[in-house]
């Protein structure tokens, strides 16, 4: 039986962000499962002590029972390599999208340091310090509108505390020695106008992990999997179903 793919979301966003590509996923005839990070969403942890190993851990255990194809966004991709470095049991392979496991760019973190650093959550200050992300995250594409921008504003509005503390872990991201222990196929998918892991990082990382293969999205942004969708799905399934039959 194919393994499923488990879908892990970035720093203050919402699982419901991967519905697009999900959608594609799962036409393909793959099992999808979009999961909360610890305290977002449905999650019920919200005093978890927030690292990336931790979520690691939590989530591995969680979903243990047999390998899985991680794909991880941003933050989830920092959690989704950890996952294949310290448990490769359960992971029959993983893809890393708008990210190589390297720190954000320092203007990311400056950004997201000055927006959300402070201890304490005001919602009118909170709203718009999540439009201003959105406009980082699209970077000259087209925002979301409607309904679907309050998909990429819930965390913000359902989890603040949380989105507070898991910031740290997002601006740091998987430990030095990770990706070198990542054994399982992996590929990294990149959006071409994506500012949080430019371009000229993203090939100088990857001329490091030559085995590692990589889809350049043209056109897309940090939420490269939200604006091509298809481009991605269709990167992923060839990718998963590689390491299956390999």
């Amino acid at each position: 039986m194919p393994h499923p793919i488990v879908l892990l979301h970035g720093w203050a966003c919402s699982a419901a962000y991967w519905r697009p590509l999900a959608d594609r996923l799962s036409a393909g005839g793959r099992t999808v499962v979009a999961a909360d990070l610890p305290g977002y969403g449905s999650d019920p942890r919200a005093d978890f002590d927030w690292t990336v190993e931790n979520a690691a851990t939590a989530l591995a255990e969680q979903f243990g029972g047999g390998p899985a194809h991680w794909v991880g966004h941003s933050l989830g991709g920092s959690i989704a390599a950890t996952i294949a470095a310290r448990f490769p049991r359960t992971t029959a392979s993983l893809t890393l999208m708008g990210m190589v496991p390297v720190a954000p760019s320092a203007a990311t973190v400056d950004k997201l340091t000055r927006l959300f650093g402070g201890g304490s959550s005001d919602p009118a200050a909170d709203l718009a310090a999540g439009e201003e992300l959105l406009g980082g995250w699209f970077r000259g594409g087209t925002e979301p509108q409607g309904d679907d921008r309050e998909t990429f504003l819930a965390a913000l509005r359902r989890d603040p505390a949380v989105v507070r503390r898991s910031l740290r872990a997002g601006v740091t991201g998987a430990a030095p020695e990770v990706a070198q222990l990542v054994s399982a196929p992996t590929l990294v998918v990149t959006g071409t106008r994506d500012p949080t892991r430019p371009v000229a990082a993203v090939a100088d990382f990857l001329a490091g992990h030559p085995t590692w293969r990589h889809t350049s999205v043209p056109d897309a942004g940090h939420m490269v999997h939200w604006e091509r969708p298809g481009a991605c799905a269709e990167a992923i399934l060839r990718h998963v179903e590689a390491a299956e039959n390999s």
